[in-house]
Parts: structure tokens; C-alpha cells; sequence
């Protein structure tokens, strides 16, 4: 049979040329239960040829009458008829769920222009039912010409519609007109609207209309300049990109998954069948989320300890840190020893400003020759306190340098072990796994209201919360001067973001490869940096020395030195007047 020959080649040449690139074994599916004799020979001859020709770049897998074989990557279904391909079923597993999967179907009868395109739609609405997508058919006109079929989803005016169109056709040599096999698929949603359920967390995912306008409960129309925040800017992107309009709904409640009968926010919505796709900070490694598709992970952070840096002093408490309270006390009862002394010896011998000798000399300024005493024994008595005070002022020095380069905060407790040891307590949500029940409070609100109860917690409370690391970093980037929060080093968990899609969505693999290519531009690492610009390793540091002194530690020093000159001006000015 002469056809069947030419569809044998067309078919050997695409499965070569397109295929064996990518993979290297091809599964064909026959079913031919409604044959007649001739239409079974034209099988085995169509089957003969492939696997003469294409055993140097594939392996063939065959199953004949398998209605429910397990699905490959790519799969060749031959058919006579397209109600023949209603007895096709796919099975997959769950990891296999959110796989890509491409099915060429050999159709061999010769049909008319308008038969072929009603056979070519009835054949695709089979294959979207299994989440199928990308579906090509291969036929042959009436005229005798070789072509392959594909199909549009919306029109226009975005009716849902499956309309066949030609794709591709073969020239006379044998090859195809343009270079592709498989056309992407939903690269233009005709203006179509998409239900968005988005919920709300800086900086992931923020609604900011111009005017201040409250979103409706039930959702609506929302212009793409209102979605701010990383996930809000990638899907402003797709929105741009795959044109389709957004109907975004915000619900009240947190989005969690319970179990695969209970479940709240933008997940209630998605499964409730009011949203299409769900976005803003979720989590794609939850283990309850096989109810859903979810997209391909766009951005990654850390799921955190938030602590409150405890001051161990202040700005001049740091000024008295080289000593200790004893030496301090040592130090006082002998400058007070020496006033009196000096009150004394003055008087007795006459000298002239004793008191204002003695602290001009402790602080290391000279004294002018003629306050000196004559006397040898309280010449010996001035170089003994000279001495004193010299080794005084050296030791405070070296020792002030040292405290100035250790941080004026207590250390961070040292992972999840710390946290417990130090019998922090946890202010959450809700109960966790990975910390003691009685060790938890369940509160109301979300992060940044934990927030504020850990930073105006009484001294010496030691409260602790959690959060996304990229939270804490919007915090504190709105907080710069106030903020008092960090982190514990050690990690709960990697937290992957994705978006959340219905079951067997068939957006799930258009949005796959934009995110992809936002991913590989850049793009998305931009808009990152927008809106994390703190530095996470100044957040939680930790290291018991600091790399340099700068101005800021000094500035007790600097409030002392200000006092100084403040009384000696004030006490020139009462002298002049």
C-alpha cells in the first residue's frame, strides 16, 4: 500500500529527526479491535517499516490493545479511526503527575479537509482529558498530501473551543515545511481571564491599588501595575507575557493544608474550583499538596528562628567593661584616699591648687613646675601617684580596645538544642512538630505581629518565633532603626516557593517554562534584590569579634568628651565673668 508507506516514512522521518534527540526509546500504542483484514495488514506493514528503519536511533516499545499502559515520555498511537483513540487511557503516578508528555498519532485513513479536522478535534479533546497537551497528527489529505494537525484551545474573543488547524506540512523531499514537531502550546491566552487566589506576604506577594481601594471578597479585575512583591512581579510578568488578565482574590484566612478534606485560604479556593491558579509565598514541599499541581520552583529561602538581640550594655556602660566591679571599687576608694591626702598636705604645706593638681595628673596632663612641691618626700609621694596613674591609664587603654572589639550583644543561642536549652519560648500560630507543645504559644496574626511581640517582649524574656528568612529581611529593611530582631543560624527547614495550580491543570507547563526562562534571563534574580537588600549575614551575626573599630562604638567615649567640654567652658565663662 502505497499510503501506507508514505505515512510510514513521514513517520520514521519525524520520529528521527525529533524525537531520538531526546529520547531513546519510543512506546507505540495500537488498537486496531474494529479491523478489517486489509486495514490489519495496513498495521503490520506500517509496523514493519518503522522497525526496520528506525532501529539504528530508537528502540520501540510496543503494546498492542493496552487500554491502560503506563504513559512515557513520548508515545506514538496508531489508528484507523479517531473514535479508536477513545480506548486509550493514561496512567501515572503521582511523580509522574506533573510530567510533560507528547503523544504523535498516526491516523490512517485518507478523509476529506472537514473530516479530518472534526477527527483531529476529537482525537485532542481525548488527549486534554488525561492533562495531555501536546497532541500531533500525523494523516494524509484526500488529495494525497502528508501534514500534520494540531489544535487552538481559545479563540479570539477567549471562548473555550478546540479548534484543529494544520501545523506543519511535508514538502516534496520528504522533510517538514518549518522545523518543529510539537508547537508550544498556551503561548497566547487570547486576553483570557485567569482566577487568581494571592495571599498576602511581604515580600512575596502584595496588592497596592493606586488609590487605596479595598479588593472585594469575592475577587476582581485588578490592574497588573496594583501586584507587587516577588511573586507578584513574576506573575505580572506572565500576565504580560502569556496575555491573560488577572481576577484576584485575597482571602482573610491563612492558606493551610490539613489533609486533603480540610483546607484554608487560597487553597479552599483552589480546591473549591473558584480559583485557577494560587500564588504568594507558598510552600511546594509540603507533603499534603498532592491534591494540587504545582509549578516549578522559583525562588527558595530559609524557614527561621527569630530572636531579639539582647544588649549586654550600653554606649557607656561598654566604658566601664575593662574592669571589674572590684578593681573599680579599688580604684574609687584610692582616688579618694588621695583628695583627702592631698586636701591635707596641702594645707600643712602650703601648696598651691592640691585638688586641681591631682586630677590633672591622673588623666595624664602635665603640672607647670612651680605647683611642684620642694619638699623630697612629697616630690616621691607626686611620682609614685605619676606611676600609678600612668599604669593605670596603659592597662584601661589595651583593655578598652579589646571590649570595643567584642559585639555589646549576648550570643545567639546555637541552633534548635540552644533554643531549648535556654527554655526560649516559641510564639506561633500553631503547634509544630519540631518544638516542644509546652514550650509554645499559640497566637493570632501574622509575621509581623509576631514580630512586634518578640521586639517589645519585658527584659531578659526570651521569646522566639518563626518565619521565612526573606520576612525578617523585609522587616528589618522597613525597620532600620528600630528593629532589634535576628535570626538563629541553623535552618528548620529550605522553604521552595511555587505556584499552586488545580489538579491536572494544563497551564501547569506554559507557566513552567516562562518561569524558566525569567530564571535563566535574570529577571527574577532582579526583582529579588528589590526587595531584599539587607545583607542576611549582618542580620544574625554572631561571631564573638568584629572585623574593625568604627565611630559608632565610640560613642560613649564621645558623650564623656562632650560632658568634659562642656562643664570646662561653662567654668571659663564663670571665671571671665
Amino acid at each position: 500500500d502505497l499510503d501506507v508507506e508514505r505515512l510510514a516514512n513521514a513517520t520514521v522521518y519525524v520520529a528521527s529527526r525529533y524525537i531520538a534527540a531526546r529520547i531513546n526509546t519510543l512506546a507505540v500504542r495500537i488498537d486496531c479491535r474494529d479491523c478489517s483484514a486489509l486495514q490489519q495488514q495496513q498495521h503490520r506493514q506500517l509496523l514493519d517499516q518503522m522497525l526496520h528503519q528506525l532501529c539504528p536511533h530508537l528502540a520501540l516499545l510496543l503494546s498492542s490493545n493496552a487500554s491502560h499502559a503506563t504513559a512515557k515520555d513520548y508515545t506514538l498511537f496508531v489508528v484507523h479511526q479517531a473514535y479508536a483513540f477513545d480506548h486509550f487511557n493514561v496512567n501515572y503516578t503521582y511523580i509522574l503527575h506533573e510530567h510533560e508528555f507528547y503523544f504523535l498519532v498516526v491516523l490512517l485513513t485518507r478523509q476529506s479537509e472537514s473530516s479530518l479536522r472534526e477527527s483531529v478535534r476529537h482525537i485532542c479533546a481525548m488527549a486534554l482529558r488525561n492533562r495531555i497537551i501536546n497532541v500531533v497528527v500525523l494523516a494524509q489529505r484526500s488529495s494525497g498530501e502528508l501534514a500534520l494537525y494540531a489544535y487552538k484551545l481559545f479563540n479570539e474573543q477567549c471562548s473555550p473551543t478546540i479548534s484543529a488547524y494544520q501545523s506543519n506540512q511535508f514538502q516534496a523531499n520528504g522533510s517538514l515545511l518549518r522545523d518543529e514537531l510539537f508547537p508550544l502550546r498556551f503561548t497566547n491566552l487570547s486576553n483570557c481571564a485567569l482566577s487568581v487566589a494571592g495571599h498576602q506576604l511581604p515580600p512575596h506577594f502584595m496588592y497596592r491599588p493606586p488609590d487605596g481601594a479595598a479588593l472585594p471578597l469575592n475577587g476582581g479585575f485588578v490592574e497588573l501595575e496594583a501586584l507587587r512583591g516577588i511573586d507578584g512581579e513574576l506573575l505580572r510578568l506572565l500576565a504580560k507575557a502569556l496575555r491573560f488578565r488577572v481576577r484576584l482574590m485575597i482571602p482573610q484566612e491563612k492558606s493551610e493544608i490539613f489533609s486533603e478534606d480540610t483546607m484554608n485560604g487560597c487553597f479552599a479556593q483552589l480546591s473549591a474550583g473558584k480559583a485557577d491558579i494560587a500564588i504568594g509565598g507558598l510552600s511546594g514541599s509540603d507533603n499534603r499538596r498532592t491534591k494540587f499541581t504545582t509549578s516549578v520552583v522559583y525562588h527558595q529561602s530559609y524557614f527561621i528562628f527569630v530572636v531579639r538581640k539582647e544588649r549586654y550594655f550600653g554606649p557607656f556602660g561598654q566604658l566601664m567593661r575593662p574592669f571589674r566591679q572590684k578593681v573599680w571599687l579599688c580604684l574609687l576608694a584610692n582616688f579618694l584616699l588621695a583628695l583627702i591626702c592631698a586636701r591635707c598636705l596641702g594645707r600643712r604645706f602650703g601648696l598651691k591648687h592640691p585638688l586641681e593638681n591631682l586630677l590633672a595628673t591622673t588623666i595624664g596632663n602635665a603640672v607647670p613646675a612651680p605647683r611642684l612641691p620642694r619638699g623630697v618626700f612629697l616630690r616621691h609621694l607626686v611620682a609614685n601617684w605619676l606611676l600609678l596613674t600612668l599604669v593605670l591609664r596603659c592597662a584601661y587603654q589595651a583593655k578598652l580596645f579589646d571590649v570595643l572589639r567584642t559585639r555589646p550583644y549576648k550570643p545567639l543561642p546555637i541552633g534548635l538544642a540552644g533554643l531549648l536549652q535556654q527554655n526560649y519560648t516559641l510564639i506561633s500560630t500553631g503547634y509544630h512538630d519540631f518544638y516542644l507543645h509546652e514550650m509554645t504559644r499559640v497566637v493570632s496574626g501574622n509575621f509581623s505581629a509576631r514580630y512586634r511581640l518578640v521586639q517589645e517582649a519585658p527584659p531578659g524574656e526570651r521569646v522566639a518565633t518563626i518565619s521565612l528568612l526573606n520576612n525578617l529581611a523585609h522587616w528589618n529593611m522597613r525597620h532600620p532603626q528600630t528593629s532589634r530582631l535576628t535570626y538563629v543560624r541553623e535552618p528548620i527547614y529550605l522553604y521552595q516557593l511555587v505556584i499552586y495550580f488545580r489538579r491536572n491543570s494544563i497551564f501547569k507547563f506554559t507557566f513552567d517554562r516562562k518561569i524558566a526562562q525569567l530564571l535563566s534571563s535574570g529577571v527574577l534574580g532582579h526583582i529579588e534584590r528589590r526587595y531584599l537588600r539587607v545583607s542576611y549575614a549582618e542580620l544574625g551575626d554572631n561571631f564573638k569579634l568584629i572585623p574593625r573599630i568604627t565611630n559608632k562604638m565610640l560613642r560613649g567615649v564621645y558623650r564623656c568628651f562632650i560632658v568634659l567640654m562642656g562643664v570646662a567652658t561653662v567654668l571659663f565663662l564663670l571665671e571671665r565673668l
